[in-house]
């Protein structure tokens, strides 16, 4: 691997601006690196500052702790362009394809099922709740993602718009979004926010959704819902388990006596909250693996993958837990710039509200 090389004019500019910040006890070339010993021990804020400051002239700094000193160590560092493409925008709109392909084969469905039993549903009924199936539906997905980009501008990181993934109408409408993100992050708490960012924003508008679905879902007496259920499994069709957070919104509603029977709107909560469920496990390839690494040793958030493989495995989700066991084999590692400042105490006591989150939204589907 080559050295990096600095310019003469960079490494006063570079000495300048660490001196600024920092009291310099030793400037020395480790391994080609220009290295700065400091004596602050508190280093979370004056780092940030000269992260921004580097930046500027083309450079990047990490702390690290060596033995009883911290260096901050220096690199040259160039922002990767991003070319314009009309590829996220192409994306979003195939994804708005097949969800609404999805949706209008959901609404027809449950149409054909309850004029059986309750009488003949308009065709503009069926395109309502395809509609509002899929404003649901690509509201979770988008926000999450929207989540994920303020988290990224609030910590001075550049992002890409969100990448969406179309699916397989009948099956899996889309399989999410993406963003990637243009700059490393700056320390622990930066990504902690990183990860959680989008499972919170999702999580909020599937509550939301869930509400819709409640309002907008037909009640049944106990021998409608048993007439509903034998069509229904006469026709092939599953009913879905519902996570924890259904039951605890369904009394705000009333109707002891009743049961709801959802539209296509349901199957949309439903799926948000499973999404928010699975995006909170501790594998580097969601976004609960940005949520634990703070907290984790580089071998603690190994097996953490390996695990979250294994456990989605048995919880029904074979083909996800499988792809996550494969790409394991070479987990790679998330560090921020910033290696000596801990993950702050109140996103520890956050970390306790991602844990109640997913035990709300949790769907065991091969325990069923």
């Amino acid at each position: 691997m080559p050295l990096p090389e600095y310019g003469l004019e960079d490494l006063e500019n570079i000495k300048s601006l660490v001196m600024k910040r920092f009291t310099v006890e030793g400037v020395f070339f480790d391994e080609g690196i220009l290295s700065f010993a400091i004596k602050e021990r508190y280093i979370k804020e004056p780092f940030k500052a000269i992260v921004f400051d580097l930046r500027k002239i083309g450079y990047v700094p990490t702390a690290v702790q060596d033995n009883d000193r911290i260096l901050i160590r220096v690199f040259p560092y160039r922002r990767v362009v991003e070319k314009t493409s009309r590829m996220p925008l192409i994306l979003f709109f195939v994804t708005i394809g097949t969800v609404l392909i999805d949706g209008y084969m959901r609404s027809a469905s449950y149409a054909d099922i309850f004029s059986r039993v309750f009488g003949r549903v308009s065709v503009m009924d069926i395109l309502l709740n395809t509609l509002l199936f899929t404003v649901a539906l690509m509201s979770i997905i988008g926000l999450h993602e929207f989540g994920h980009l303020l988290s990224a501008k609030a910590s001075g990181m550049g992002a890409t718009p969100p990448y969406f993934i179309p699916g397989v109408p009948g099956i899996m409408p889309t399989f999410g979004a993406v963003i990637f993100q243009k700059d490393p992050v700056i320390n622990r708490d930066n990504l902690f926010d990183s990860g959680i960012s989008g499972p919170i924003t999702g999580f909020i508008v599937s509550i939301a959704v869930t509400i819709a679905a409640f309002l907008t879902a037909n009640w049944l007496n106990v021998s409608e819902y048993e007439i509903v259920q034998t069509l229904i499994a006469r026709e092939g069709g599953v009913f879905l388990p519902s996570p924890l957070i259904f039951y605890l919104i369904r009394p705000l509603f009333g109707k002891p006596d009743m049961v709801p029977f959802f539209s296509t709107l349901g199957f949309a909560a439903w799926l948000g909250m499973v999404v928010t469920a699975i995006n909170l496990f501790p594998a580097w390839q969601l976004d609960g693996g940005r949520i634990f690494r703070p907290l984790l040793s580089r071998r603690q958030y190994i097996i953490a993958s390996y695990a979250s493989a294994l456990i989605l495995i048995i919880m029904g989700y074979f083909l996800l837990g499988i792809l996550i066991l494969l790409m394991s084999s070479r987990t790679p590692d998330i560090v921020p710039l910033d290696q000596v400042t801990p993950l702050s105490n109140k996103r520890r006591l956050a970390f306790l509200g991602v844990l109640g989150i997913l035990a709300l939204t949790l769907v065991p589907l091969s325990f069923f």
